[in-house]
């Protein structure tokens, strides 16, 4: 003879069968809409730090490879043509293994542009030909030196010390990063140049230290300016 379950056992039953309550699921929902509002930003911001960090590690890479050339060299070779970048000599003197990329602003294939080809002459001087145009990706140039304001002056100038032009005639090396958000533009400045000479807020121009750029678009992206050496 079969017995009937006893009550816990249907009771135990029912609640298997009964699944959960639409008030137990709004719970549910809440308490995962708590840790995503919680957990998303500090995702992100996470991201975007390190954006910068690889920013800077490609930045300190660069100066010791431009320093390596000077100090092998004798000086820094200079093009103030757009379409000629520094880096594609730094790789062809086995100083790089491959152009400078950065995480920040455009994210164009450096491959996808055509190569400076750059020529030591008899006298000790340097020419440099081919290459294409340079907007549209993040690239590092070697530029004579000028005196516009460093926000506008596209890494031909900075004022280290907030005030004073680099010297008349320097050959001055920069990275230039386009269309980068206002965001990481800040804390790149910040993390390279400190509070005090960085941009007051999102919106603000740049023209102090290491890092400059005009103030942000209405869609809160700039080009930045990083300077990396000057002879």
């Amino acid at each position: 003879m079969i017995s009937n379950p006893r009550p816990n056992q249907r009771l135990v039953k029912n609640n298997l069968r009964r699944g959960f309550t639409l008030v137990e699921m709004i719970g549910v929902l809440a308490v995962i809409g708590i840790l995503a509002a919680v957990i998303l930003p500090r995702v992100f911001n996470a991201i975007a730090s390190s954006r910068v960090n690889s920013t800077i590690v490609g930045i300190n890479t660069m100066k010791t490879a431009i320093t390596e050339l000077a100090a092998k060299e004798g000086n820094i070779p200079t093009s103030d043509n757009n379409n000629h970048r520094i880096d594609d000599l730094l790789v062809a003197q086995g100083l790089l293994e491959s152009r400078f990329t950065s995480k920040l602003g455009l994210q164009a294939d450096p491959a996808s542009v055509a190569l400076s080809t750059w020529t030591k002459n008899a006298n000790g001087t340097w020419t440099v030909a081919g290459g294409a145009i340079l907007t549209g990706m993040n690239h590092i140039r070697s530029w004579t030196s000028n005196t516009t304001g460093p926000a506008t002056a596209q890494g031909r100038n900075f004022q280290l010390d907030g005030a004073t032009n680099l010297p008349a005639g320097s050959r001055v090396v920069s990275a230039w990063l386009e269309q980068v958000s206002a965001k990481d533009a800040r804390e790149l400045s910040v993390r390279l140049d400190g509070d005090s000479m960085s941009a007051a807020d999102l919106t603000s121009i740049d023209a102090a230290g290491k890092v400059v750029y005009a103030a942000p678009s209405a869609a809160g992206v700039t080009d930045v300016y990083v300077y990396i050496i000057h002879q």
